[in-house]
Parts: C-alpha cells; structure tokens; sequence
C-alpha cells in the first residue's frame, strides 16, 4: 500500500479509537489537520527561504495536512507569509539565510564547555550554546514540551531525517532514532528519557510518524483491554 494512504488509514483508525484523547498530546491537535498547501505554496515557501523541502515531507504537506495531529503537541506546519510554524523558534529574523546552509552533524553533539559558560556568564548573558548555527539547516515541525523540539533537517547528507534539539535541557543535538521514539511516543513519555549513542540513526520523516502513529494505536488498544 502507498505509504501516504497507509498513514491515511491509520490515522483515521487512531481518531476513532482514541475518542477521549488518551495520547499524548492529542488533546491540543484533536487529531485535525490544516488544510493541505498546493505544489504552488509550497515554491514560494522553498525559493522564499532558498532551501528544498525533502520529499516524504513534500508529499505529507500536498495529500494530507499543513500541520496537526503528529508526535508531541503535534506537528507545525507552513502558516502565512509573515511567520512560519516551522521556522526553528530560536531562530533570529535576520539569521534566515541558515536555513539554507547545511546541518552540521552526522552524530549526537553537546558541549560542556559550551553548557558551563553559558550557565555561568550571567552578567554578559552569552548564549553561544545556542547560536543558531547548530540548528542551521533544520525546520521546526514538533514541539515534544519541556524545551524539546524534532527538527525536519532540509539540507546536507542528513536531509530528509529528524533530528532532536534538547539543548534547553543541556542534551545537545541528536538523532530522533528508535530509543528516543520509545522514550517519547510510548504510553508514558515522560517516565523515560532517551538514551541516544552515536550507533543509532535518524528517522526519516515518515519512519518518524509512522513509529508515533503505531506506538499510538498499540497505547490505546491496549487501554481499551483493561
């Protein structure tokens, strides 16, 4: 079955089963979606900021929905011309032109370095812990709470993977790979942390929601067993 109409159905089995919104998050998505954009938004969106949307997220944006139900409080999405969902959070107006430059890691990165001075240097009030070039190249598209946010990466060898910015809690940048998916898309995702390694690797896109929507409907059949 097309991927696109696998994640259709199963989603659509997820809000019937999940009626009162047990799952994590659901509550503020209700499992709706914005509508979808057209080939023609989504060009204006790409050549306004110079980058290429990577296919599978192409493809969710045309066939299924400009943001809604999704991982965390679910996903972002492109809004209007003058802001963006997807736009990293951190991010300056006028540094824009990053979303362009390629990400800059292939494996989990943290600075303690970076983390002392920057919890230490109040008076200066120095932030290079979270300049934005390490996030150069990615786009917001889920809000996990607690300062943790999944990264569509955009440009580079990791295009098309998602990548997880937890450095508001010290943990750096790291692939979004099978453990942390089972830390944050299992029943209860705050009674785990991940555990990620160098080993593991990023998910695509869809492999991403796909891991959300299965952990999701198992949660909930297994609620209603009980």
């Amino acid at each position: 079955m097309d991927k696109v109409l696998q994640l259709k159905k199963n989603l659509t089995q997820l809000a019937i089963l999940d009626a009162t919104f047990e799952v994590f998050g659901s509550e503020s998505h209700q499992y709706q979606f914005k509508p979808c954009k057209s080939s023609k938004d989504i060009q204006v969106f790409e050549s306004r900021y110079n980058i290429t949307l990577p296919s599978e997220y192409r493809n969710f944006l045309l066939e299924i929905g400009n943001g809604g139900a999704g991982p965390g409080y679910g996903l972002s999405g492109l809004s209007g011309i003058e802001s963006e969902d997807v736009i990293p959070e951190k991010l300056y107006p006028e540094n824009y032109e990053i979303l362009s430059k390629p990400f800059p890691f292939t494996k989990a990165w943290n600075d303690l370095d970076l983390i002392v001075k920057n919890n230490t240097d109040l008076v200066t009030n120095n932030n290079d812990y979270f300049d934005d070039k390490f996030i150069q190249g990615t786009l917001t598209i889920t809000n996990y709470g607690c300062g943790i946010y999944a990264m569509l990466i955009v440009t580079g060898e990791q295009s098309g993977k998602i990548w997880i910015d937890d450095r508001t809690n010290d943990n750096g940048i790291y692939p979004a790979c099978l453990s942390f998916c089972h830390a944050f898309h299992d029943i209860n995702p705050d009674d785990s942390y991940p555990n990620s390694n160098n080993e593991e690797q990023p998910l695509s896109f869809y492999d991403w929601y796909e891991d959300w929507l299965n952990r999701s409907l198992e949660q909930i059949r297994q609620s209603s067993e009980t």
